[in-house]
């Protein structure tokens, strides 16, 4: 152990600048050793696998690509092949059909051809119909952009079988000798009558296939083709695509063999192929060999300059460690200052640094706020239970129950003296709720409900109330006097105002999932522009009132959102014969030592 032991001393004397160059010119060296073995030992079949998967991805997505346009020409061909303007035609006899009848169903038709044309405007060139030699009909959107040689029975002696033809134009240009058409899609009718033999045919573009299929890009050395029954589309390097045609037939009969992208290595090029199974066609992607192994170099080549860069731009932090090191020692003293919250922590030095430093102090100046903001919010809390207390006691309301009570006595009415004194001892007893300032939504609904019927016995011929709450909700816990304020608003502020029979509705529900609400509903006057902003404006801001409407309501908002989150609170609405108090919170039950134990309330 001695033997280590003026190494131990060294390390524990060594400065951060020197530890920091020491560690990135060892981490830079094993780097540079490593990378080199890396590039060194590095498979070229390893490269060329890279260089296969990658043009197996280019295969599916061309044709994906593909697939997606030539499905939409089919379900256009498809559409025109049933339309009913289309089989009316047909089935008519050359000129023995209403002219006014004919006309409207070629217009319709004309119309069609437009709208398909412009939706598949990237690849379809043109469409063409005719039936009966173009006796009954010829129809093609701006018919003189399509050259094309038809007679029945010429195109049925080439194209005898009754099925959909999916054709390279090269392998027909005597019969479409349209340079612009670079396929088509068509079926031969064969009806009772002469007339009603005919062709549909879409015809698609030539520079469709010239951009998807052109993969110089790419690769000088490759090409990408499609083989058709009667040809092949080819595009790229001609002696590349010159291998295809050579061996046309054999990937052909290998293609309809197979399912997926098949794999295969014919005159030094390197195959991959798939089946376009709507066409029938066989998407082609080949390339020469000896561009793949071309990778590797090109990959040993950027390896070499890249190792050259990182040697160099380690000599060159090397040179920036202690500079950096400065900065940060100034910056570390800072931190471990002890009246750190006191004193700015801003460094100016290098970017990064002068970003940490101004974090640090921008943290700084956080904290300082927070810490203030909560002294402010405790003396708002101690201020809002100053006034819920006085609330909680409301001497004005105590004494109208009990003149109320005393009045009814003196009438010899012994019953109605006696619930209303009921309905005041329960009302005070969750009022006051042993100094427990959080209650269930069954007992604040049982507290503003012995409130309504006091103040419904005192004011009969002036509102009715009802309430209407969603089970669901009953556990959830409340700030205690959250509806009674929104209800003595509604009766003094709404009801009274009115000047005649009112009603007054509670409301109480979920929403999201997570949340529930309670409503205050009367059809009073309601509350006018100006003082409705002003209210909101009290409840946004967090200003308190001048008045006991505007106090009373943010009493309520400031206390659900101490309990709940500031993204809950209060909500105003008025309509025409109804405003309307929402109170929003989360929906978290009481415990079990706090839940809603009623029963023995009620007995104590």
């Amino acid at each position: 152990m001695k033997k280590y032991e003026g190494l131990r001393k060294w390390y524990k004397k060594i400065t951060f600048r020197r530890l920091l160059t020491l560690s990135m010119v060892s981490l830079v060296s094993v780097g540079f050793i490593s990378f080199s073995v890396t590039v060194t030992n590095l498979s070229e079949a390893k490269i060329r696998q890279n260089v296969k998967d990658n043009m197996s991805i280019v295969v599916k997505q061309f044709d994906v690509y593909l697939d997606n346009y030539i499905s939409n020409v089919y379900e256009g061909f498809l559409s025109f092949e049933s339309n009913q303007s289309l089989l009316r035609l047909r089935s008519m006899e050359a000129g023995k059909y209403r002219l006014s009848y004919a006309a409207a169903s070629y217009i319709y038709l004309n119309k069609l051809l437009s709208q398909f044309l412009n939706a598949n405007s990237a690849c379809v060139y043109n469409v063409y119909l005719n039936f009966g030699d173009g006796r009954v009909m010829t129809q093609a959107y701006e018919q003189d952009l399509l050259k094309i040689r038809y007679t029945y029975s010429m195109w049925k002696e080439r194209f005898s079988e009754n099925k959909y033809y999916w054709v390279d134009a090269d392998s027909c240009r005597d019969l479409i000798p349209d340079e612009e058409v670079g396929a088509v899609l068509f079926h031969l009718y064969e009806g009772e009558q002469s007339g009603q033999n005919g062709i549909i045919l879409i015809a698609l573009k030539q520079d469709f296939f010239e951009n998807i299929l052109d993969v110089t890009a790419l690769d000088q050395e490759a090409s990408l083709s499609i083989l058709t029954d009667y040809g092949i589309m080819h595009f790229g390097e001609q002696t590349a695509w010159n291998v295809v045609q050579d061996n046309r037939d054999y990937l052909i009969e290998k293609a309809e063999r197979s399912s997926g992208v098949q794999t295969e290595v014919l005159d030094d090029y390197y195959f991959m192929y798939e089946n376009i199974d709507l066409t029938g066609w066989k998407l082609v992607y080949n390339v020469k060999e000896s561009s793949i192994s071309n990778a590797h170099h090109i990959m040993r080549d950027v390896m070499f300059i890249t190792v050259t860069i990182i040697a160099a731009m380690a000599a060159l932090l090397g040179l920036l460690s202690n500079a950096v090191s400065y900065s940060l020692r100034v910056l570390t003293k800072k931190v471990e200052d002890k009246d750190i919250l006191d004193h700015e922590i801003s460094l100016h030095s290098y970017a990064e640094i002068t970003t940490l430093s101004n974090s640090l102090e921008r943290m700084r100046l956080r904290i300082n706020h927070l810490l203030n903001q909560v002294e402010l919010e405790q003396e708002a809390k101690r201020q809002i239970e100053v006034a819920l207390l006085q609330e909680q006691i409301h001497p004005h309301f105590l004494y109208n129950t009990l003149y109320s009570i005393i009045q009814l006595c003196e009438l010899k009415k012994p019953e109605k003296a006696s619930e209303m004194l009921t309905a005041l001892a329960t009302f005070y007893r969750i009022g006051l709720n042993r100094g427990e300032n959080i209650i269930t939504v069954e007992e604040e609904l049982k507290h503003v409900k012995n409130y309504l019927f006091i103040q419904h016995f005192r004011y009969s011929d002036l509102f009715d109330y009802t309430i209407d709450c969603d089970t669901e909700i009953l556990k959830c816990r409340i700030p205690k006097m959250s509806l009674q304020p929104l209800v003595e608003n509604a009766i003094y502020h709404g009801i009274k105002q009115k000047h005649e029979f009112g009603n007054i509705c509670i409301l109480g529900g979920t929403y999201d999932g997570e949340n529930a609400y309670l409503e205050v509903h009367d059809d009073g006057p309601g509350i006018d522009e100006m003082r409705l902003e002003e209210i909101r404006a009290c409840l946004r801001d967090g200003i308190s009132g001048e008045n006991k409407v505007s106090f009373g309501l943010k009493n309520v908002d400031s206390r659900i959102k101490f309990e709940f989150g500031r993204q809950y609170g209060l909500e105003i609405e008025f309509l025409p014969q109804d405003t309307c108090v929402r109170i929003c919170f989360a929906m978290k039950t009481m415990k079990k030592d706090t839940g809603s134990n009623i029963k023995e309330r009620e007995k104590e």
